[in-house]
């Protein structure tokens, strides 16, 4: 049976409008990598309600602000060296020769960063699974330059993990659309390597 690419595009404008989980899911359908129900077309919607533009940027639309506590945690980001992440959390592997750079936890998804292999300073792989695991995402990226400041790029979107060092402010998962909106996620978990 012949695909048709007019409905893999309609789909994909269709998912697009949802904000960040439908963002990330439609990605995800890109890359064949899973499937996008209705069910959860409907709860991204709803979630795309939580996010609120940021004052100075319109484009920017985040779930809580930079100093605001997570209620599930009742403080912001926590942050560990990745050397206290217990390896029993991770969701996925990392590719053969190649080990965890980073974790990232955000109320709705999960992140692994893994390194470039026989090189555990240079970060190349970034895993993403939605908790409810209905998606998943891997990306493996070309640039070493943005993948070292956890930055992802993957048909038009762009995944980052943002870690301002500065003081005890959240941290987030950045998905930026082709349209150029931004949605961040702040992260309940961060752990990583410690930088130099």
């Amino acid at each position: 049976m012949k695909k048709s690419p007019f409905l893999g595009a309609s789909l994909f404008l269709i998912f697009s409008a949802y904000g960040f989980s439908g963002s990330h899911a439609s990605n995800v359908y890109q890359n064949q990598i899973s499937a996008f129900s209705l069910k959860n077309q409907v709860q991204a919607a709803q979630n795309k309600a939580k996010f609120k533009p940021d004052p100075d940027n319109p484009n920017y639309l985040r779930d809580y602000g930079f100093s605001t506590p997570l209620p599930q945690k009742g403080k912001v980001t926590i942050r560990q060296p990745i050397r206290q992440f217990k390896q029993t959390r991770m969701f996925k592997a990392c590719p053969a020769n190649s080990e965890l750079y980073a974790y990232a936890e955000s109320t709705n998804y999960q992140v692994e960063i893994c390194t470039k292999e026989h090189n555990s300073r240079l970060p190349k792989y970034y895993l993403s699974r939605a908790k409810n695991g209905k998606t998943s995402l891997t990306i493996t990226s070309h640039d070493e330059d943005d993948a070292s400041q956890l930055i992802f790029k993957n048909n038009g979107y762009t995944y980052v993990i943002y870690r301002d060092g500065g003081g005890p402010i959240n941290a987030y998962l950045e998905v930026t659309r082709p349209d150029g909106k931004t949605f961040g996620e702040a992260l309940l978990y961060l752990y990583e390597r410690p930088f130099g």
